[in-house]
């Protein structure tokens, strides 16, 4: 039996997945507990190569594998963790396959087929998510997949398809007792009211609320909310995983020849929505008087630890916890529910570009800062705000004559 070389094991926690590489083998393997009575499997865990060098692509696979396994032996002994493609996903999609296998007419034919797309869409959103837990799932939907689906020109009813069997795969879930709940879901008013972006005032009264949580609770999470909240204020992020998945590495001061006095703050994010590195700048407020705070706050950092709460190991927890504790705050400034919609953590986003905008930067340049398109930044960024119009405004030659 080849030894594992345990310098290359990675465990995956929410699914107890082990993933490595044998000693004098390049490719990685994984491996998972399925519990008893598989003869194939007389060590009780399911083992499989997954054909790839690369860590990222065998974590994917690995967790395919646990999918496809659990999906297909659905009798297995073995009180594995709830997971929410399991559990509500994929017997909601089979059943709708199952559906509509036989009908004859082509639209109806291909519903399952289509869920089932919205659903490889929707799935990386609740990915080790506690789908029990109310509050989480509907902060998802309102802030992160809204959000995501608009950055991604989906039109108002398009996007209302997607809730819609999110809301079908829950009430099938809540009849058979899975869960006890259907969460809300954005109305159609709601998905095609323009996310108006915060002015800086209003951030800064967020902030101040962090620091008030922190005087009174002492929890440093409290601080950290606001760091993080000044680094999305600061450059074009995308609000989740990318900035919370960055290193203590993953910045440096880059030196402009015509200004070398200036110090220019560079951050490296990976793997990002669009493309796999994305460089973004802060702007010169954040870099002379915010970065070295967040720097100090926990000076004896390594390279390879988090830049923003470094001692916080589930990331995708954190992402929902900053979220909500946004919106929390955000709800008690009576600044959340603004002309008709809602500002969660996404719309910070909204102030940058807003901000560029009005500091006359153009848009192909704020597409670059942000790693989106210039369609997306005039549509979803700026689109029908206030602050963009009057900048329009501003622009149109005022001598123009108007003939009565």
């Amino acid at each position: 039996m080849p030894k594992i070389d345990k310098n290359t094991l990675k465990i995956l926690p929410k699914q107890k997945i082990r993933i490595y590489k044998f000693e004098n083998k390049q490719t990685y393997t994984c491996s998972f507990y399925i519990g008893t009575g598989y003869k194939k499997y007389p060590s009780n865990h399911f083992q499989k190569t997954c054909k790839t060098k690369n860590i990222n692509e065998a974590i994917s696979k690995a967790k395919e594998f646990y999918v496809d396994w659990f999906k297909n032996h659905i009798d297995s002994k073995y009180d594995r963790e709830k997971s929410f493609d399991l559990d509500i996903a994929q017997p909601y999609l089979m059943f709708k396959i199952r559906k509509y296998k036989h009908k004859t007419h082509l639209k109806n034919n291909e519903q399952g087929e289509r869920d089932k797309s919205k659903w490889n869409y929707l799935k990386p959103f609740f990915e080790d998510i506690d789908y029990n837990d109310i509050e989480t799932i509907e902060q998802i939907v309102d802030d992160e997949i809204l959000s995501s689906l608009q950055e991604d020109g989906r039109s108002g009813s398009t996007i209302n398809k997607y809730f819609s069997v999110l809301t079908q795969m829950f009430k099938r879930a809540k009849d058979r007792g899975t869960v006890n709940y259907i969460p809300d879901t954005p109305t159609q008013q709601v998905i095609n009211t323009p996310r108006e972006p915060y002015e800086n005032n209003e951030l800064n009264l967020i902030n101040n609320r962090c620091k008030k949580e922190y005087e009174k609770t002492k929890e440093m999470f409290f601080l950290e909310c606001k760091d993080y909240y000044n680094l999305l204020r600061s450059a074009g992020f995308r609000p989740g995983l990318e900035p919370l998945n960055m290193k203590r590495s993953d910045y440096e001061f880059i030196k402009d020849r015509d200004n070398p006095e200036t110090d220019i703050l560079k951050f490296t994010v990976r793997n990002t929505k669009t493309k796999p590195i994305h460089y973004p700048i802060a702007n010169d407020f954040f870099t002379k008087h915010i970065f070295s705070e967040i720097l100090n706050r926990h000076s004896d950092l390594k390279d390879d630890d988090y830049l923003l709460f470094p001692f916080i190991k589930d990331r995708k927890t954190l992402k929902n916890k900053t979220g909500k504790t946004f919106s929390r705050f955000s709800k008690d400034l009576n600044l959340y529910y603004h002309k008709g919609g809602t500002r969660p953590l996404y719309s910070i986003r909204h102030t940058y570009a807003t901000e560029k905008w009005k500091q006359g930067t153009v848009i192909e340049d704020i597409s670059k800062l942000m790693n989106t398109s210039p369609r997306m930044v005039m549509s979803v960024y700026l689109g029908d705000s206030d602050e963009a119009l009057i900048k329009l405004h501003k622009r149109i030659p005022k001598k123009l004559k108007v003939i009565k």
